[in-house]
């Protein structure tokens, strides 16, 4: 995801400078819907130039996303300049043995939080009537166990308590859920949420898919029915290879935000009725420092040829210059323009 350094009193978004103007035929916001809600849009949407990404600056499950810092439950976050993310270190896990997380996993105190901080800046920048606003929920039910604890004791717990393992994952749905809720009566309107919750590795899934179903698919599938129940939509974010868990993704999400590592033309064949996918460019043609205009305009028609028949697709790559940026965002919506209609 785009991410912009993050002070107090502002917020994160994603939208990148430099923008094309693009004479769309109606708001990229009403065509998010119709891509949201399984219906053909009108053209292929770019993900960080149609949407605008919001992120209250008093929401503490992560410190600012190019920063060191502790977060709201106390872990350490130490940023790794050659990953170009946060990490947090072994020895800093404030519960290593997941099984004391009733005593060690403080939650925080949310009525005691200012949710309202940042709200008329972020409304005074952005035209809801035109794009959706998309908040992120940092740190799944998964991730969270793994930030606060030692990964091998983790898997141990998953294999031999499984009781314990479903509490604590509903203990965390409930934080999340009373979490969105303040998000929503606090803050600018949110038109959709992403759940952040990493499952997979490059090779396969963390855990099997009956492990899955067994501890996290409920919980989430908790949360994400709260935010449809309050009208907004989902978008499930989840990196790693996981193909067989996206079946249970489409149960209760309107969107997954996978990597190219999974089979997205079989996943589409088999969920597609009811979950849209984001699809990345091929990087080794995106991120040449000479690439030519030709090479991007085939990446984007042959990207949206084999991935967007019928709709159900949205375009992750947005380029790292504002030339390819420029040929990729008018490709994308004239090619696709051209084709849906």
């Amino acid at each position: 995801m785009a991410q912009e350094k993050q002070k107090a009193g502002t917020f994160m978004t994603g939208p990148a400078p430099q923008l094309p103007t693009i004479d769309y035929p109606i708001p990229p916001r009403e065509n998010m819907k119709l891509l949201l809600e399984h219906k053909k849009p009108l053209w292929v949407p770019v993900m960080f130039a149609e949407n605008t990404f919001c992120f209250c600056p008093n929401d503490g499950e992560r410190p600012p996303l190019s920063e060191s810092g502790v977060d709201w439950f106390g872990a350490t976050w130490r940023f790794v300049d050659a990953a170009g993310a946060q990490m947090v270190p072994p020895d800093t896990h404030i519960c290593p043995d997941p099984r004391d997380w009733r005593e060690k996993l403080i939650f925080p105190d949310l009525d005691a939080i200012d949710f309202s901080a940042g709200r008329d800046e972020m409304a005074a920048m952005f035209d809801n009537s035109k794009k959706m606003n998309m908040y992120v929920l940092q740190n799944g039910i998964f991730e969270r166990l793994l930030d606060i604890s030692d990964s091998e004791e983790v898997f141990i717990w998953l294999a031999t308590e499984p009781d314990d393992v479903i509490e604590y994952a509903n203990a965390m749905a409930d934080y999340k859920i009373r979490l969105v809720d303040k998000i929503l009566d606090g803050w600018v309107p949110v038109d959709f949420f992403a759940i952040s919750d990493d499952w997979g590795t490059q090779r396969a899934p963390f855990m099997s898919p009956d492990m899955y179903a067994k501890y996290f698919f409920e919980p989430t599938k908790r949360i994400a029915d709260h935010i449809h129940s309050r009208g907004a939509y989902v978008n499930m974010h989840s990196c790693g290879k996981i193909d067989d868990i996206v079946p249970y993704i489409a149960q209760f999400a309107d969107m997954w935000e996978g990597q190219p590592m999974n089979d997205h033309v079989a996943l589409k064949r088999k969920c597609g009725d009811k979950l849209a996918f984001t699809i990345h460019l091929d990087p080794k043609i995106t991120e040449k420092p000479d690439v030519t205009e030709g090479e991007l305009v085939s990446a984007v028609r042959q990207t949206i040829d084999k991935y967007g028949e019928g709709g159900g697709m949205v375009m992750f790559t947005m380029g790292s210059s504002p030339f390819a940026t420029e040929i990729i965002m008018r490709e994308t919506f004239e090619y696709s323009r051209r084709k849906y209609a």
